[in-house]
């Protein structure tokens, strides 16, 4: 008699289909333990490993210990935490879970956000800029770990979408480039470190958010290209990343796309003809489906919470972010009770879930080792990935006058942006000033805010900039979900900046953010693009300014006919 195999080797050897096992004739031990397990399931609990819930949400426990959400989504209720604290209140929520619940933070940045301590990473462009696979593996692999040594399995990156146009206001730096080729190479090997420790992935957003130049949370994007275009580009990636087997769960545009669905108005979340005939038959991907928030207005002005639900997983949605979990919960119980969704299908979907739970290992050891949280968390490996890859990025478009002089009167203009990491993160305005009276210790500072920027701070900027030798400016910016301004400069900054120029002075110009807005800005002797106001990308930006180190960053996008794609100093 064969012995019977331990859950280590089951889940070592088990065959995989983007990165969650294949259900083939021979059936692997995690696809049993799931169809075990859905046959002794209620509709209600079936219906809950459908809902991914607020962690915040004050009666939380109440629905996982009836079994009401499969998936939680969020970062800690009240003050950000550190990482070992962030476990413990994981484990907390898996203990009165009914069964096994995936969680999932937000991660394009790196683990920063989710709690402090965690590795901060640039913005993803800032990726496509080094060209560099290993780092889009290790980008991957380091978000994986630090997830799962707190208790975050569900990985929130990559995003996949190709940014094609330049005034999106919600992908914008979040895209590795506006070229399907190198989206692809980077993108899928992101994916990769993912799947190959353990992690799923949320491939955002299929089939392509990029083309869009409004946001999909405050109004439902129309994207007129035609069905050719989006095969060649928005399509590419998401082809790759299926055949090799590197995506385990994708994550659904809240965007109208007619040549796919045949209609105008019909989010792709809702339509059977992209989530089911497209990806699923035509593409032929195995793994989980996810919708982006349903509460975004791109769904929630067409559709009550029952009713999104109900929707997207007729369309072949597995995975519901409705942080309403009672009207989803009813509405997906009377859809079952009145024949308009069949258990077939919800069967279908809760088995892929299951088999998913199973896969990663969280049904085996729902709760991490706090012991080991902060071996892995914010670990020095980890760290010096982040800054290897800030510093691989630098991309120099002008370069008169470099490296910056150590000595002369020198005023540092800088703008602060929004700052999504809690007040402990240092704001790139200050981190800018600092670094640079490291080098000119009385150097003058002119920090401005980001937004309500007046006259008289525009003023007192230009003044300082007339009594100067040289100047620095940074301009920060960093994009915000439902602000669509969020990606862009303030207008004063932008007349500040061209008065600033117009000084006649040297005058370097660092881009902490989008890069796009060099093509409206004036000609500065020195332009300096970092693609991102994190501290690693600052510090890298400034060893360049003063020759401590030399840019090697190229373009990952076309800013304009003198800067195109692969351009860099």
């Amino acid at each position: 008699m064969k012995a019977k195999l331990s859950r280590r080797r089951f889940v070592v050897s088990m065959m995989a289909i983007g990165g969650i096992p294949a259900l083939k004739a021979s059936m692997t031990p995690a696809a049993a333990d799931a169809r075990s397990l859905l046959a002794r399931m209620s509709v209600d609990e079936k219906i809950g490993q459908l809902l991914c819930g607020r962690m915040n949400d004050p009666k939380i426990e109440e629905h996982l210990a009836q079994g009401k959400a499969g998936f939680l989504i969020g970062l800690l209720a009240g003050s950000k935490s550190s990482a070992t604290a962030a476990a413990e209140f994981l484990n907390q929520l898996q203990s009165v879970s009914k069964y096994p619940v995936l969680c999932v933070g937000e991660q394009e940045h790196g683990s920063a956000r989710n709690f402090t301590g965690g590795t901060e990473f640039p913005a993803y462009m800032a990726l496509g800029a080094t060209r560099s696979k290993e780092l889009a593996y290790l980008f991957g692999k380091v978000n994986t770990l630090e997830a799962r040594a707190v208790g975050y399995m569900w990985v929130s990156c990559p995003t996949l979408d190709v940014n094609i146009e330049p005034s999106n206001p919600i992908i914008n730096t979040r895209s590795l480039s506006d070229r399907p080729e190198l989206v692809t190479e980077l993108g899928v090997e992101s994916c990769r470190g993912i799947v190959q420790n353990r992690g799923l992935t949320c491939i955002c957003h299929f089939p392509g958010h990029g083309a869009t130049s409004r946001d999909s949370h405050v109004e439902l994007p129309v994207v007129n290209r035609s069905r050719a275009e989006l095969e060649a580009v928005e399509l590419a990636p998401y082809r790759a990343g299926i055949k090799a087997g590197h995506m385990n769960c994708i994550m659904t545009a809240h965007n109208s796309y007619p040549a796919l669905e045949g209609a105008q108005g019909v989010p792709a979340t809702i339509s059977s003809k992209i989530m089911t005939d497209l990806l699923r038959k035509k593409m032929g991907y195995k793994g989980l489906i996810a919708t982006d928030s349903l509460m975004m207005k791109a769904i929630s002005d067409r559709y009550a919470p029952g009713q999104a639900a109900v929707v997207s997983v007729n369309a072949g949605c597995d995975i519901l972010l409705s942080y309403d979990i009672e009207g989803a919960s009813a509405g997906l119980r009377k859809s079952v009770e009145n024949g308009t969704l069949s258990i077939s299908r919800l069967d279908e979907s809760v088995l892929r879930i299951l088999e998913a739970k199973f896969w990663t290992g969280i049904f085996a050891s729902p709760q991490v080792d706090l012991a080991r949280v902060n071996q892995v968390v914010g670990c020095k490996e980890h760290a010096e990935t982040s800054v290897r890859l800030a510093r691989n990025s630098i991309t120099v478009l002008r370069n008169h006058g470099l490296p910056l002089p150590s000595s002369g009167k020198t005023v540092v203009i800088s703008t602060a942006s929004w700052n999504d990491l809690g007040p402990s993160h240092p704001e790139a305005d200050k981190l800018v000033l600092d670094e640079i009276r490291k080098r000119i210790p009385d150097a003058e500072g002119v920090l401005l805010p980001a937004k309500e920027l007046t006259e008289e701070a525009c003023a007192r900027a230009l003044n300082a900039a007339r009594s100067s030798q040289s100047i620095v400016f940074a301009a920060a910016s960093r994009i915000r979900s439902y602000d669509e301004e969020s990606s862009g400069l303030n207008r004063r900054l932008f007349q500040l900046i061209e008065q600033v120029a117009g000084l006649g002075k040297p005058v370097a110009l660092l881009v902490l953010g989008n890069p796009y807005v060099v093509a409206q800005l004036p000609a500065t002797p020195v332009c300096l693009l970092a693609y991102s106001n994190s501290p690693m990308s600052v510090n890298a930006a400034i060893d360049v300014l003063f020759g401590d180190r030399k840019a090697t960053g190229r373009l990952p996008i076309s800013i304009s006919k003198e800067y195109p794609f692969g351009y860099g100093l």
